[in-house]
């Protein structure tokens, strides 16, 4: 089990967090930049301090990771 929060910290939003439909949008080519090694944090400011402060966006940046993983460029689709 994790260790309780207070509200207090679970409501704070950072100035650069642009939120979720933004996010979400640009979630995409964060895992590709963060996987090809290049700093997605960096890249995308913006969605890592979201991705901090939402636990749904960020587990959904955990599954990508993980279907990125384990079906690479092969699961990908033609562009």
């Amino acid at each position: 089990m994790s260790a309780p929060r207070d509200v207090d910290h679970l409501l704070i939003v950072e100035d650069a967090d642009f939120g979720c439909a933004a996010g979400f949008a640009v979630l995409d080519q964060y895992v590709e930049t963060e996987l090809a090694g290049g700093d997605a944090a960096g890249s995308f400011p913006g969605l890592a301090s979201h991705l901090r402060s939402c636990p749904a966006c960020r587990e959904d940046y955990l599954g990508l990771i993980e279907a990125a993983k384990l079906f690479g460029a092969e699961g990908a689709p033609p562009r």
